[in-house]
């Protein structure tokens, strides 16, 4: 009996351990007292919908397909779901980041993403969280579904136009050198910084990318994968606030 009860404590526990190891597990618990929303709300405008508190939300660390497309999935339909916020404070809009919460499925963003729905945009959640979302990007992408399908969302940095200044997209490209400043580090993608592509690193950042698991000191000559802002200061340029806007390919 002893050891009956032995074997069925040890079974307890792993399962305690499966549990906290989930990568995404912000909603691992539902709490009932987190406002609600119609899943449609949120797809007409999810850079900012209004939950049943009455707040101000937008879905953080994703970037959403075109609406006809998300609304050509039967699942979104008519369906509530819970609006859990990140963090409490307000940005200049008055919105909070919120990730979005189904009694059946858990996290959305696990399923959007998986569905070819939305973009990762690494901005506020945990390092083995964003991983596992940019992996199960990775299959979206092989299996040519949602987006994947309809349009190549990753180009070559040299193909980048005037027009794709100020949008969020994913750019890949061989990295020629890596520089330093006091202040920055440049991810050098050519020859001329005027014409070719930047990737800028803040020194405050810089120790994150470590513990992500990037060396950036190996990263030369290979070839990698920078999703973010375009912008242009003289040249174009990429700054990376999050280790997770970086990928190595090689």
């Amino acid at each position: 009996m002893f050891r009956g009860f032995v074997a069925f404590f040890c079974f307890l526990l792993s399962c305690i351990g499966t549990v906290l190891a989930m990568p995404c597990d912000e909603c691992s618990v539902l709490d009932e007292s987190l406002p609600t929303i119609m899943m449609e709300e949120v797809l007409a405008n999810p850079l900012r919908f209004t939950a049943s508190d009455g707040e101000f939300y937008y879905l953080a660390d994703l970037t959403m397909a075109e609406q006809d497309l998300l609304l050509a999935d039967d699942f979104f339909e008519e369906r509530e779901v819970r609006v859990k916020a990140l963090i409490e404070q307000k940005d200049r809009w008055g919105r909070r980041p919120a990730i979005l919460v189904d009694p059946e499925l858990g996290d959305l963003s696990v399923r959007l993403v998986k569905a070819g729905m939305a973009i990762v945009r690494p901005q506020l959640r945990a390092f083995n969280c964003l991983k596992f979302l940019i992996n199960l990007e990775s299959m979206a992408r092989e299996k040519n579904v949602g987006l994947w399908v309809i349009k190549n969302v990753i180009n070559d940095y040299k193909s980048i136009s005037y027009e794709q200044i100020g949008l969020y997209g994913i750019v890949e490209a061989k990295l020629i050198s890596v520089g330093q400043t006091r202040s920055k580090t440049y991810l050098n993608f050519g020859e001329r910084w005027t014409e070719d592509l930047t990737g800028i690193i803040q020194r405050g950042t810089l120790a994150d990318f470590s513990e992500f698991g990037h060396d950036l000191s190996v990263m030369k000559g290979k070839r990698v994968r920078l999703r973010g802002v375009m912008q242009l200061n003289q040249g174009p340029l990429i700054e990376l606030k999050h280790p997770a806007q970086l990928e190595l390919l090689d």
